[in-house]
């Protein structure tokens, strides 16, 4: 590719692509307002339900470490245009399923092609950036994009929920799916040339894995990355259960509560974009971390005590998400700048840890039933404070080098 056809990082793209990002968070933010309609409509209990989001999960850590590292071979255009349509097919035939295992199956295929989105994102902002200054703030205004999806995914999820149950929301949801092909196909060029691709054999490709293997802050910053989220994903699949049920709020609070999280998850990720340019990514990504323990811990204290209420859940899960978003957006940043010669196996080993570890977490808002927030608070503590310990590990790795 010459110097005069390298794509560059336009508002247009950019937007383009924290569009395509939002895939894998409005698979579960538009989906998680009919958690209790499903439940009712299906027979089934509310555990069983969140096996729709860890069916998601572990379908999402497959797909974002098969086919992101396929794409340093194929790609990043091409991919991301076959993986999204295969996304919003799943999204179709699901909503028109009348077992919860038919739901589960076809959410784990929507989380195996729809992770690829912000798979993929991550890895075209790290290929055209020119420094590790201008992806941290790529990344940053995509993570920021991200977290627009569940501002108006949340409260269009509570409608649909409304007019159509379950099955109207999932059917809404394949339909952002197929706008999102459309967007990707007009306006998202390819990032990769040719010249630049691995072979499309095995060997390089595993080859690529075993050396982020190797690399002790690579692998630092991708934990911090995965447990960041993985707290998150605690938040997520609880927030639903711990609002309605334990604070004895309608759908619509629900969603406005969460739309309010969102745009703090929005905040806190533009913050972050120019917090890290002053500071250092290292810095901005070690504060963000703070903010995150401080709010969960204050939320365990609160649950632990029986005092916690609405009035004050709203404030300190809004400051949990925001030091989420500044983790998620510098942890992508360092990782990634260590993963230079294969971006694509880089951004798929992000993803793998995303989602094992979101998988593996998601259950445990729900451990003690659907009536205390208690155990959501503690893995939301929990995993900030690993995230931060991983994060302090990438660190001292890159510092020996």
């Amino acid at each position: 590719m010459s110097e005069q056809a390298r794509p560059t990082l336009t508002p247009g793209v950019l937007g383009a692509l924290g569009f395509v990002a939002m895939a894998g968070s409005l698979a579960t933010d538009l989906y998680l307002p009919s958690f209790p309609h499903l439940q009712e409509d299906l027979g089934v209990s509310a555990s069983v339900v969140q096996l729709t989001l860890t069916a998601f999960l572990v379908g999402a850590a497959i797909g974002q470490f098969a086919v992101g590292t396929v794409s340093d071979a194929l790609g990043r255009r091409r991919t991301l245009l076959v993986a999204l349509a295969l996304y919003a097919l799943a999204g179709f035939g699901s909503a028109a399923m009348f077992s919860i295992e038919g739901v589960i199956a076809l959410r784990f295929l929507q989380g195996v092609f729809g992770s690829v989105g912000a798979s993929l994102a991550r890895a075209i902002v790290a290929d055209i950036a020119e420094n590790r200054q201008q992806a941290t703030r790529g990344i940053s205004i995509v993570v920021a994009m991200m977290g627009v999806g569940p501002v108006f995914g949340s409260p269009l999820g509570a409608l649909l929920v409304e007019w159509g149950g379950w099955r109207l929301t999932l059917a809404g949801l394949a339909a952002v799916a197929t706008a999102m092909v459309v967007v990707t196909a007009l306006v998202i060029p390819e990032s990769l040339p040719p010249d630049a691709r691995h072979p499309t054999r095995i060997r390089p490709l595993l080859a690529n894995l075993a050396r982020l293997g190797r690399d002790g802050s690579f692998l630092g910053y991708a934990l911090s990355y995965g447990l960041t989220y993985g707290a998150f994903i605690v938040y997520i699949g609880s927030s639903s259960f711990i609002v309605q049920n334990v604070f004895d709020q309608s759908p619509v609070m629900y969603s406005l509560a969460f739309s309010a999280g969102s745009l703090c998850f929005v905040g806190g990720a533009l913050l972050n974009a120019r917090l890290a340019r002053r500071i250092g990514a290292d810095v901005a990504l070690r504060a963000a971390h703070l903010l995150a323990f401080a709010a969960a811990g204050a939320l365990v204290v609160l649950a632990v005590g029986g005092s916690l209420t609405f009035a004050a859940w709203i404030p300190l899960s809004c400051l949990f998400i925001a030091g989420i978003a500044g983790g998620m957006s510098n942890s992508t940043a360092l990782a990634l700048g260590r993963a230079g010669f294969a971006v694509g196996a880089g951004s798929a080993s992000l993803g793998l840890a995303q989602y094992v570890l979101a998988a593996a977490a998601s259950p445990l808002g729900g451990l003690w039933g659907d009536d205390t927030a208690l155990p959501a608070t503690i893995g939301m503590l929990g995993g900030a404070a690993l995230a931060l310990i991983a994060a302090a590990s990438g660190r001292a790795a890159e510092r020996r080098r």
